[in-house]
């Protein structure tokens, strides 16, 4: 193998430097770096002219977009909200734990639906916890990035490297038949020691030094709609959510909702009531309540002292049965205006029965400078102008703002409509996507495309969303650095640096030549697509083990397993999903992925030859 140093190569290696300069110093969004790159790469003419713009139409990008749509079908039908709801009984409120469940979920999805899947699946479940926890997403996302990358080491077909390893193989027996021996197939969870290990080191990591590695950011509050705050200022009523347990006391057994009111007053509310398996939400007013029930009130602290005190109950803030129901995702309070048109106007709003036919708690009504509670909520006769205070859910909210004889002033709640019938036919096309992929050998793009068409069509997601699921910033920043490998390729730099590099230290021990193709393999994906790395290094490593006695096979599978390690930038497809949505820099992926490094390196080396 001969290469010379051309001034074209000097020139590639020129703007690789420049955009890795660009990278760290994060002087431009890394997106505008890749037009930049683009637009270089056109006046340099490194890149033919038919080939510069060829990134947008690459099997990677169109199977981006392809999981990206498919990710938001899943959210849109309702499955992922069940995910969500699995982590988070699982994980309650702590963060760590959370986050262990997401890297866990994360990285083994990964292993049969590739990284940038995994991720995009997994995308919406972090903002559902978000919402609900107040965990920032730069402490979630990082993490399921690089447990998606570490897990699609798991099988055979996890990553692009590794499907195309066998076929490459297969290649080198042909051109060898002297030594077809040396060059067996891998099967198909030939290398799970490696990838369990991975996974396992990369989550302990995270875990251990998280704090240290990981963006800092506070544990924000979740407030969607009107906060506690000003419903206690404007009409007297909030201060906190709790839930009590009924205990074994005659004067509180087996009253209705409105007995309870008398008895509680206009500061407490019940907005919830469990009994069993049967939860009411928001609870009518003739219901009973039995003993053992449990409930969810509103109420300020010292309202709710008293009662405490008076019936020796032990109220807590935490909540456990109303967590879902209850979380700012779910519900929260709002504000309805009584507008001049509304055919409501001189009715009674006791007889609406709000609660029954929308859902809908009405907590305080507002009339001027006057606040009515409580009782006096029953003879209240509707007049323009009445502004209501409720509590409800989001869903029972966006239904009830078609009424044109209510005015919702409440605006910022989600309004997300959920096709839970359509679940069945996203998880049927999910399913058919990736077995297309791994049983019927279809090209990843092309499964990935049937799966993301089959949800527009059943209807488990409109067209207008798809186009919106679309994270563009990923899609043309993959597409404008998708052709620097091509420079790369057709200047001859690929074979150079590989020829120095390698070559000159080919009398070293087999040990230091290994950590060597490691080392290069991560450093040319950065800059080359994983699999173009491979389709570079595979036949050049695989002679080189031959020349110096070693296991070709090995080396082989060390470049296929080394070019996913690339966690120091956002290039790689499951890092730059969550570039956006994590508000990340690349400083973050620096200093979180340098120990990832080095460790995938390490641990890889040690096992190589244990399943060889």
């Amino acid at each position: 193998m001969t290469s010379t140093l051309t001034p074209d190569i000097l020139l590639v290696f020129a703007i690789i430097s420049f955009t890795i300069i660009l990278f760290i110093s994060e002087m431009v969004r890394v997106d505008l770096v890749a037009f930049l790159v683009l637009v270089l790469l056109g006046l340099t003419q490194l890149v033919p002219t038919q080939d510069l713009f060829s990134g947008f139409s690459s099997e990677a990008v169109i199977s981006l977009i392809s999981i990206m749509i498919m990710g938001s079908g899943l959210e849109k039908s309702g499955i992922m909200h069940r995910v969500t709801h699995w982590i988070l009984k699982l994980g309650g409120q702590n963060e760590q734990r959370i986050s262990f469940l997401l890297m866990i979920s994360t990285g083994v999805l990964a292993g049969f639906l590739r990284s940038v899947g995994a991720v995009a699946l997994f995308l919406p479940v972090v903002s559902r916890i978000r919402r609900r926890t107040g965990i920032v997403k730069s402490q979630l996302l990082l993490p399921i990035g690089f447990c998606a990358i570490l897990g699609s080491t798991l099988t055979i077909v996890g990553t692009g490297p590794l499907i195309l390893l066998n076929s490459q193989l297969s290649s080198m027996a042909a051109l060898m038949p002297s030594q077809s021996a040396r060059f067996a197939p891998f099967s198909f969870f030939s290398v799970l020691p490696i990838g369990l290990s991975l996974l396992t080191v990369g989550i302990l990591y995270i875990l251990f030094l998280g704090k240290y590695i990981l963006p800092k950011g506070p544990r924000s509050s979740v407030v969607i709609g009107p906060s506690l705050d000003y419903f206690q200022k404007t009409y007297g009523v909030g201060g906190g959510i709790f839930e009590f347990t009924i205990p074994k006391d005659e004067r509180l057994k087996d009253k209705t909702i409105t007995e309870w009111e008398q008895i509680l007053g206009h500061q407490i509310v019940i907005i919830g009531v469990n009994f069993g398996s049967a939860l009411a939400f928001p609870p009518m007013r003739n219901q009973a309540i039995k003993v053992g029930s449990t409930l969810a009130i509103l109420s300020q602290k010292q309202a709710l002292e008293d009662f405490s005190n008076t019936y020796h109950i032990k109220p807590t803030h935490h909540l456990k049965i109303f967590s879902e129901i209850l979380s700012p995702a779910q519900s929260g309070l709002g504000e309805v205006v009584i507008p001049p048109s509304s055919q409501l106007v001189g009715q009674d709003l006791a007889k609406l029965h709000l609660r029954k036919n929308f859902g809908l708690q009405v907590l305080a009504l507002l009339r001027g400078n006057k606040v009515l509670l409580g009782p006096q909520l029953k003879e209240v006769v509707l007049r323009p102008g009445d502004l209501l205070g409720i509590y409800t859910s989001w869903e029972a909210l966006a239904e009830f703002e078609k009424n044109s004889d209510y005015l919702v002033v409440t605006t910022d709640f989600p309004r997300e409509e959920k096709r839970t019938e359509k679940a069945p036919l996203a998880l049927a096309f999910l399913l058919l996507s990736m077995g297309l992929i791994v049983f019927a050998k279809m090209p990843v793009s092309v499964g990935l495309l049937v799966g993301a068409v089959g949800m527009i069509f059943s209807g488990a997601i409109e067209i207008d969303e798809a186009y919106q699921s679309v994270s563009w910033r990923t899609v043309f920043l993959l597409a404008g650095l998708i052709p620097l490998g091509v420079a790369m390729n057709t200047t001859g730099a690929d074979l150079w640096l590989i020829q120095e590099a390698l070559y000159d230290f080919i009398n070293v021990p087999v040990w230091c030549l290994e950590i060597g193709v490691a080392v290069i393999a991560a450093l040319l994906s950065l800059v080359v697509s994983n699999v173009g790395a491979t389709i570079i290094l595979v036949p050049l490593v695989v002679r080189l083990a031959i020349e110096v006695g070693a296991d070709p096979r090995a080396f082989a599978l060390l470049v296929a397993i080394s070019t996913s390690n690339a966690f120091l930038f956002p290039t790689h497809q499951a890092n730059a999903l969550i570039l956006g949505p994590g508000m990340y820099r690349v400083r973050d992926f620096m200093r979180a992925g340098i120990g990832m490094t080095v460790l995938y390196i390490t641990v890889t080396l040690l096992l190589l030859h244990y399943i060889i």
